[in-house]
Formats: structure tokens, sequence, C-alpha cells
């Protein structure tokens, strides 16, 4: 894996992480694919010229640890299985370089529409209650009843376009964990690409590259196939068993 990837990132230009926060898109598409990390060098070969890539201290690919939580009868899981909108996942984020982490809501709407908001978690924050307060404003109902699901952790590199219309990550060396570390699964073999686009950009050269390999969009959510894998027999999978065997047959 780390030939496919390295190869490629080595060519892009850098830019920094305030660079990328200036280009925020607001009337956004996301996009994701599944694709086997052997066709990532041909994914990304001879788009340089179209993309820089998010660079800090020197570093261009960062670990992320992330603790999702739900009910005991996993009922956001459910929700999203179930397809139903105005749903929301609960989690904690930890950036493994940088030892920052935030705590984050992020909600569906029910015109599609994924809305983000996240609280640093300091020791200020928590001293002063802003996390009891963050989460009654993003909420609106009690969360003592949310427990820790589970870890998903991942390495994740960021392009962005010139104009700053596009972004796209890279997610790679998935693993998925029980919270008490009892169960455990690894996708080495596969990459997810997120492109999240302005709905007014004309084109995409990466949606064209991967449009050519033959990668075809999927709806996938980290945790709810890591729940998948890990707890099927304890839950409904229906929904996602078409997803399932395409990991299956990335991996095999």
């Amino acid at each position: 894996m780390n030939m496919a990837v390295t190869g490629p990132r080595e060519g892009f230009r850098g830019h920094s992480l305030a660079d990328q926060m200036q280009a925020r898109l607001i009337d956004r598409v996301d996009t994701k694919f599944l694709v086997p990390v052997h066709l990532l060098d041909a994914c990304l070969r001879g788009l340089e010229h179209h993309y820089s890539m998010l660079e800090i201290d020197g570093n261009r690919r960062f670990t992320y640890d992330t603790l999702y939580f739900d009910t005991p009868g996993r009922q956001l899981y459910l929700d999203h299985h179930n397809g139903k909108l105005n749903r929301f996942k609960l989690r904690i984020r930890h950036y493994r370089e940088t030892g920052d982490s935030f705590l984050e809501v992020k909600k569906k709407s029910n015109r599609e529409r994924t809305i983000k908001n996240r609280l640093p978690l300091t020791p200020q924050t928590v001293a002063i209650g802003q996390v009891s307060h963050f989460l009654e404003e993003q909420l609106g109902l009690p969360v003592a009843g949310m427990l820790p699901a589970l870890f998903v952790s991942y390495r994740r590199m960021t392009l962005m376009s010139p104009l700053g219309t596009e972004r796209i990550t890279l997610d790679t060396g998935l693993a998925f964990h029980s919270v008490d570390r009892q169960n455990g699964l690894r996708l080495p073999d596969v990459a997810v690409f997120e492109v999240k686009y302005d709905r007014k950009t004309p084109c995409s050269p990466l949606l064209d590259r991967l449009g050519q390999l033959g990668c075809r969009p999927v709806q996938f959510s980290k945790y709810c196939i890591g729940t998948s894998l890990l707890f099927g027999h304890e839950c409904k999978t229906n929904r996602f068993k078409p997803l399932l065997r395409r990991l299956h047959g990335i991996c095999s």
C-alpha cells in the first residue's frame, strides 16, 4: 500500500491548512468511491497540475482516530440503515499528528444536505461545561444514553483545486475496533475517495479519471460499514450488503 500512496503524492504542490480553510464549499456535492489501493497511482498520475495537497510541517498523510457514539440499541446506525432523513452521527475525532481533538455532530437533513459542527475538546471547554451546551444546541435532546460504540482509524491525504471549488480526501489503512478492543478488522487493500465540489463546478479531473477507470460512486459510511462488519450478527445489514460484497471483492 505504501508504494501506491507514496509515489503520486510527491508530485503535487503543497498548500497550508489556512489555504484550505479559506476555501469553504457552501453549496457542495459529496461523492464517494471505493478503489483498490493498487489503482491509486493510476487514479492520481498526471493530475498534479489540477490539484495541490495539504501539507503541515512537511507531512502530507495524517492519522485520524475516531470514536463513534450510539444508543445501546444502535439507533443511530439503524436510522442510517433504514434511510431515515434528519439523522445524525456523534463522534470524537482525534488528529494524531497535532494532538487536537474535537467533538463532532454530523447531520443529514431531509434535503440530503450534510452539515457538520464541532467543538474543540480542551481542558477549558470541558471545565466550563461547553460540551453539554454544544450538544444541547446541536441536537436539542438529551444524550446521556449515548455510549461509545466503535473505534475507526485511517490515514488521510487531502487535495484541493486551485480555486478551492473542489476538495478531495483519500483515506487508506481503514481499521475498525470494538470499544473493548476484543474485535477488530483492517482493510489494507481498500482506499476511499470522497470528492467534495461546488455545484457550479464545470468539471472535475479526478471524477473524469475515476470514470475512465470504471470506478462508480457509492454511499459509504465508515461507522455503518464498520458496525456491519464487526456486529452484523447482532443488527440489520440488508441495506449495506451490496457494499459489503464490493469490499469483499476488493479484499479477496
